[in-house]
């Protein structure tokens, strides 16, 4: 880690920044680790320094890495003993999590509320379920997400279609194919569409769960045994993800990695629709942001919508010598929806978030309110990390060749072997 450092103005994210306060009367540092994301740690910054005015003795050293490295290096922490007092936990990594006792139940007291059930009264619904485990709650979100279709407006204006009207925008997933073999340049200079591709396998399982769900795809049956190969599936993958390379007009080939912005290309004008949730355009550029519209999610049956939910949530872990502390300021950080909202894109969750006059200005909000209510969280395992690899394995050999169902049918036996550990 880089040396720390007292509170400054922010211009760029650094490893690690600390808050310090002279005069400590009984000194509580607080370590919180969180995956980089810029805007969301200058936001932790400032209100960091707000609490801590308020909390003589109480520093909070703040520490980032990009999301692909950051949980393999928690989990090493951890493993070595010396865990941070606050984890920035993605809602899959629960069940794991908190089968092995990294996790401590949230402190109903610190949020204001004598139980579970009140906690839950102040978020939407749905945006605890995925950090609960056998009805524990063991976090809150930072983000309680659903996605969207992202569409820049101009690249549509280039082909004299009027992206400000919602009757333009792609309902299904071959509208919106089709729309995207029009904007595809064929020297390649601009992309209609195309999905994440080469990160980590959550970004993967976020782009595919909600096509799953709409074509009636399980990852597992009712018994625990492998069904990613099953003909639905099968069809599902063959009809949103496969058909782009089958094109020409998508794959991995054609995609820009990295892991801070996987929205590069869109967030620079060289894709014209991409899917993405309400926190992407803080970092999109200047131009883009001044031209994007958001669409609701393309789905199989219009009449029959189904969307992701998923929370990157915050935690405190159970070896934290400071829980109540940490879980005060969790309570002081994650209440301040609007700012959350309008300096990182992130929706806190909580109950109302957009109905707010802060929530009215952001663009998209009816859109991913609306979204919410259709969505599920992935599926549920302490072996989700490794099936989770197995299915991004199989997505990235049929995208260089390899047959569908082959590819699933590999996955399949993988997760099975998982399974039966």
């Amino acid at each position: 880690m880089k040396p720390r450092r007292t509170i400054k103005p922010v211009g760029s994210l650094s490893l690690l920044a600390m808050f310090a306060v002279a005069g400590a009367a009984s000194a509580q540092e607080l370590t919180f680790w969180h995956h980089t994301y810029p805007p969301a740690a200058e936001f932790i910054q400032k209100k960091a320094a707000e609490f801590i005015a308020t909390h003589p003795g109480v520093t909070i050293d703040l520490h980032d890495d990009p999301h692909g490295d950051y949980e393999v290096k928690l989990l090493a922490a951890i493993a070595a003993g010396n865990p941070p007092d606050i984890v920035n936990v993605l809602d899959y990594l629960f069940p794991q999590y908190a089968g092995r006792g990294i996790l401590a139940e949230v402190d109903n007291a610190a949020f204001g509320t004598g139980s579970a059930a009140e906690l839950e009264a102040l978020y939407q619904p749905q945006a605890l379920s995925g950090l609960t485990i056998d009805g524990t709650v063991y976090g809150v979100p930072e983000e309680f997400n659903t996605l969207a279709l992202f569409i820049n407006k101009q690249h549509l204006a280039d082909i004299g279609i009027d992206a400000e009207d919602p009757a333009n925008w792609p309902k299904t997933w071959v509208e919106l194919f089709d729309l995207a073999e029009k904007l595809t340049a064929a020297d390649g200079s601009r992309i209609g569409f195309n999905w994440v591709w080469n990160l980590d396998p959550y970004w993967y399982a976020q782009q595919y769960w909600p096509i799953l769900q709409q074509y009636g795809c399980d990852v597992v049956d009712a018994e625990g045994k492998a069904a990613i190969n099953s003909e639905a599936c099968v069809k599902a993958f063959s009809e949103t993800w496969k058909i782009l390379i089958d094109k020409g007009i998508g794959g991995p080939n054609m995609a820009t990695v990295n892991p801070v912005n996987a929205l590069q290309d869109f967030s620079e004008a060289r894709q014209s629709m991409a899917i993405a949730g309400i926190w992407a355009p803080p970092l999109f550029s200047a131009e883009v942001q001044e031209n994007y519209v958001v669409a609701s999610l393309p789905q199989l049956d219009p009449a029959n919508p189904k969307t992701l939910l998923n929370s990157y949530a915050l935690a405190v872990t159970a070896a934290s010598k400071n829980k109540e502390m940490a879980f005060e300021f969790l309570s002081f950080l994650t209440a301040d929806s609007d700012g959350y909202l309008l300096s990182t894109g992130y929706v806190t969750g909580r109950l109302g978030w957009n109905e707010t006059e802060a929530a009215k200005t952001v663009r998209g909000t009816e859109i991913f309110a609306e979204g919410q209510k259709h969505g599920s969280f992935v599926w549920r395992s302490p072996s989700w990390t490794q099936e989770g690899n197995a299915i991004k394995s199989a997505i990235e050999q049929f995208a260089q060749g390899v047959p569908v169902q082959d590819a699933l049918d590999q996955a399949a036996a993988d997760i099975d072997s998982v399974r039966s550990r």
